[in-house]
Order: structure tokens, then C-alpha cells, then sequence
């Protein structure tokens, strides 16, 4: 099982910066940063309620997967448990309406079927804080496309505990990504005279499959592949040109290049290395080098014609 773990030691800080956080006047102001434990009985919440939304990046895959310390819930007091706090929630669909209607968002909900969560846990006496995993069974029937969202709220607690008003709704927004997914630096030749001036920019590889990718240039807020079209000058051919790239995940190996936008022209692979083209770059194209830095090369041509070549290099950035 696959497990996405985030940092335990930064959300135990959290749980100690948050002591007697709860909901009153000179919090909200912040005439002071916390409540005083003596004038306010201790509560819980979520630590990461401070945001209006939780947003993580999930594996377009079929196996299941494991999200850690998100659905973490702390003691707001400026002393641990003294006994086991044992706390229940609810999944509260409203919080991504509202969050939608608030923010002019579609984000879906996530299908209970693809999401198991405990909707209730213990804070062990002597401890501040606990979690319970959040399993996604699989995600193959998510469309990458589109985030999802789960809410949870804290309904009860007992030992004399308080639910803080402000920390007891947690927004997790899901969004599905495959391996080829991220920023990359794009390096690229376009064959067509007179657009055959070397071109570099940033691009984003945007999950569409399980194993395909399309390109998205951020400096024209669409699908499309840029040109040099001057030393120094980029332009592009609009989203006519909107490479989707579809690998074998196994191999790694580009087996297959289509339209992401529109049907103006066609797409095809080819299939060169350093020897058989007079390409500058010199690796053997259509594949994905695992690196580090992960690096992919590309050369399509579109309407069957050899004077319509793209050779294209993409050395990863980061995650998107």
C-alpha cells in the first residue's frame, strides 16, 4: 500500500502553538494569540483548520493509497490529556458547498465509495494530539480534470473538553495526478521555416490518464506548444497544436501523442536519436528519463509532414 506521509514533527509544533485556541473575542481580534487555560475550559480541534481549505495531490492509481497526519486532531490546553479524550466526527458535505458558492469553485464531492476515514479517535492520556489515516482504495475512477472534496466536523468530545468553533471544520480538496504530472523547463526545436529558432520557457504537464499528459503554457493560460518564431521570441500556433502524451507506465517509453484541444490538425510520433536527425539536442526521443532531474523527450510532427517537427526536451521543476 502506498503511503503519503506528511511531516509528524511539524503538526506536533502545531499542536503546542495552538493551545487554547478556542473561539473568543480577543482571539478572533487577535488582541492575543492564545487564551488563557485559566479563564476558558481546554479544548480540540483540527490544527489545520487555520486554512479555509486543505488541498493534497493524490496518484492516479489502482492501488490503494494512504494519506497521514491530515485528519489530525490536537488538545487546544496548555497541559497534554490527563485522561484518553476521545473524540467523534461527521463527514459534512456542506462545507464544500459552501466553500463553492463562497469562492466560485465546482469542486465535486468525493464519492464515498472511494475513501474510507475513522470518524472517531483517542488522544491517549500525556499526549496533545492523535490522527487517523485517510485510504483511498484506489482512484482510477476519479477524473484528473477535477478536484474532490471531503469535509469533516467534530461533533463530540468528552472529558470535559470544549470543540473549538474555529478549529472544528476541516476542508480537504483531492486532486489526482500521475507521475508524469508537473512544472517543467521546456527546451524545444520547431523544424518549420522560418520558426526554427531555439526556444526555452516554462510548461505544466497536466494529468489526463492514468499514463498520458498534456501541455499547458502558462504564459497563455492554455493547451498548446510554444515556438521560437525570432532569437529570443516566443509565440505558439494557438490551441490547434495542443499535444496530449500517452506513455507505456511500465517502460516509461511515449507510445502515443493526440489532440488535448480542437481537431485542426493530427499528431504523430517520431521516432529519431541523434544519429538519424540534425536535431541539437542528441537524445533518443519519445521516452521519460526517471533521472534525477526527471526529463522528458518528445518529437511529434502534426498532419503527416516532416517539415512539421517539434523536438522537445522538459527537465522537471517541481510538482504542480
Amino acid at each position: 500500500m502506498k503511503k503519503i506521509i506528511s511531516s509528524t514533527l511539524i503538526l506536533a509544533a502545531l499542536a503546542v502553538s495552538f493551545t487554547g485556541c478556542l473561539k473568543d473575542k480577543g482571539f478572533e481580534n487577535h488582541t492575543y494569540g492564545i487564551n488563557d487555560p485559566d479563564t476558558q475550559p481546554p479544548g480540540v480541534g483540527f490544527p489545520k483548520a487555520v486554512a479555509s481549505k486543505v488541498t493534497i495531490g493524490v496518484e492516479l492509481d489502482p492501488n490503494p493509497q494512504t494519506v497521514n497526519d491530515l485528519v489530525f486532531v490536537n488538545v487546544l490546553a496548555g497541559n497534554p490529556a490527563k485522561t484518553d479524550v476521545h473524540i467523534t466526527m461527521v463527514v459534512n458535505d456542506a462545507l464544500r458547498t459552501t466553500y463553492n458558492s463562497a469562492n466560485s469553485t465546482n469542486i465535486l464531492q468525493l464519492p464515498p465509495s472511494e475513501y474510507s476515514v475513522a470518524l472517531s479517535l483517542t488522544i491517549p492520556a500525556g499526549q496533545r494530539f492523535a490522527q487517523v489515516p485517510l485510504i483511498l482504495p484506489s482512484t482510477n475512477s476519479l477524473n484528473p480534470n477535477d478536484t474532490y472534496g471531503l469535509g469533516l466536523t467534530i461533533t463530540s468530545v468528552d472529558g470535559g473538553y470544549k470543540i473549538a468553533d474555529n478549529f472544528k471544520n476541516l476542508f480537504i480538496e483531492v486532486g489526482v495526478k500521475n507521475k508524469y504530472d508537473g512544472v517543467y523547463r521546456l527546451n524545444g526545436v520547431h523544424n518549420r521555416a522560418p520558426y526554427t529558432f531555439p526556444f526555452e520557457t516554462e510548461v505544466e504537464m497536466w494529468t489526463t490518464g492514468p499514463a498520458s499528459v498534456a501541455m499547458y503554457w502558462p504564459e497563455v493560460s492554455d493547451f498548446g506548444q510554444p515556438i521560437g518564431t525570432a532569437p529570443g521570441a516566443i509565440s505558439w500556433y494557438g490551441n490547434a497544436v495542443s499535444p496530449n502524451f500517452t506513455f507505456n507506465p511500465a517502460t516509461n517509453e511515449v507510445i502515443g501523442v493526440s489532440l488535448q484541444v480542437g481537431a485542426a490538425v493530427t499528431l504523430g510520433l517520431v521516432t529519431l536519436d541523434a544519429t538519424a536527425d540534425a536535431n541539437p539536442d542528441g537524445p533518443i526521443y519519445n521516452r521519460m528519463d526517471v533521472g534525477p532531474p526527471k526529463t522528458i523527450y518528445v518529437a511529434y510532427q502534426y498532419n503527416g509532414n516532416n517539415l512539421r517537427r517539434f523536438y522537445d526536451t522538459l527537465t522537471f521543476k517541481h510538482a504542480r
